[in-house]
């Protein structure tokens, strides 16, 4: 059972970039339901996970709802929906194309060096300073909800 919350918790960010992508490529579709809805998924999935025991059954009310809004998201626009699909690998290929991407990786999974970085890079090369910066606050999101998942499983 604790897989599954595992994999609903990883599902719950793809959906939520899935209609964050529609939401910024659309100006006629509100999609604002859906990504509350995702981050409120997200937080329960985490604390349901934390719980343990008889509320890990809730995972599979998680899962369906990813998988009911990612098939929704072609009754909001198949077009934007096949667009989102389609821009995964030019994505991929500017991501790890990119000459900062050392830069980048270190400063995410090594948040401080990241955040550090930031500070001790701001005037001499700006670029790279706010590249670090940008991936050392997303790396300290990634290990509180890394060490709440953890925490929650040992716990």
């Amino acid at each position: 059972m604790l897989a599954i919350g595992i994999v609903t918790l990883f599902l719950t960010a793809f959906m939520m970039a899935f209609y964050g992508y529609i939401n910024r490529h659309s100006d006629e579709h509100d999609v604002s339901f859906f990504l509350s809805v995702g981050i409120i998924s997200m937080v329960m999935n985490l604390c349901t996970n934390a719980g343990g025991g008889g509320a890990l059954y809730l995972s599979w009310l998680y899962l369906g709802i990813d998988v009911l809004f990612l098939a929704l998201g072609f009754a909001v626009s198949v077009d934007l929906t096949l667009g989102f699909y389609k821009s995964i690998v030019p994505w991929c290929q500017r991501t790890f194309g990119n000459p900062l991407i050392g830069w980048q990786c270190l400063s995410f999974f090594v948040c401080p060096a990241g955040i550090a970085l930031y500070f001790v890079w701001g005037k001499e090369k700006p670029e790279i300073s706010l590249e670090c910066g940008k991936m050392g606050l997303w790396g300290v999101l990634l290990w509180i909800m890394l060490l709440w998942t953890i925490l929650g499983i040992a716990l």
